[in-house]
């Protein structure tokens, strides 16, 4: 009798320690967690001639380790008009992941933000739009100024799922990533 309640005791628990285990919850996958960001790409074509050049930003590592292994400084005339498109990577994976694409998917969430330093460097327009017409800024049409001189374009993506609005500055949302470009403007 002992040893049937010994035994019934000792089933009981294992029924119970395998439930417990098989009722553990999956656990939570945000789809809107951060990704990493290891490429930044700006391709600048301008619009008399027609020539393309394309300036990068590559940290393998992501961010903190190892320094980037390129973070080009973009040269650019005085009084000429490039259209710029930026593409977002992620190449420490293979195949690479084009993160551009799930922006442009999520643009009601996301914007790109491009400031010049100083102001006069260059201006911009024709940032492109999410659905609700908001700036998305994947695509955009730079006027450089008339002066020659030295400064920086900072690049910064933002993730803004439900706060965005139409005249939201920099400081609004959660930085996926914020770049500092040198300028030349010759």
């Amino acid at each position: 009798m002992k040893n049937y309640s010994r035994l019934r005791i000792t089933l009981y628990f294992l029924f119970l320690s395998t439930l417990l285990v098989s009722c553990k919850k999956d656990p939570i996958v945000d789809p809107n967690e951060g990704e990493l960001i290891t490429t930044v790409k700006l391709k600048l074509i301008e619009k008399t001639t027609n020539i393309a050049t394309e300036f990068v930003f590559q940290d393998l590592d992501g961010e903190g380790g190892q320094a980037p292994q390129k973070f080009d400084e973009i040269i650019l005339t005085k009084g000429k008009i490039y259209d710029c498109a930026i593409t977002i990577l992620n190449e420490s994976v293979t195949p690479s992941e084009d993160i551009t694409v799930e922006i442009i998917e999520e643009a009601n969430d996301h914007q790109i933000y491009i400031t010049p330093s100083p102001t006069t460097l260059l201006s911009l327009a024709n940032l492109s739009k999410d659905s609700n017409g908001f700036p998305l800024g994947v695509t955009s049409t730079w006027t450089v100024g008339s002066s020659t001189g030295n400064g920086t374009i900072n690049v910064t993506l933002k993730h803004k799922p439900g706060i965005k609005t139409a005249t939201d500055n920099v400081s609004v949302g959660e930085t996926d990533i914020a770049l500092d470009f040198k300028v030349k403007v010759l």
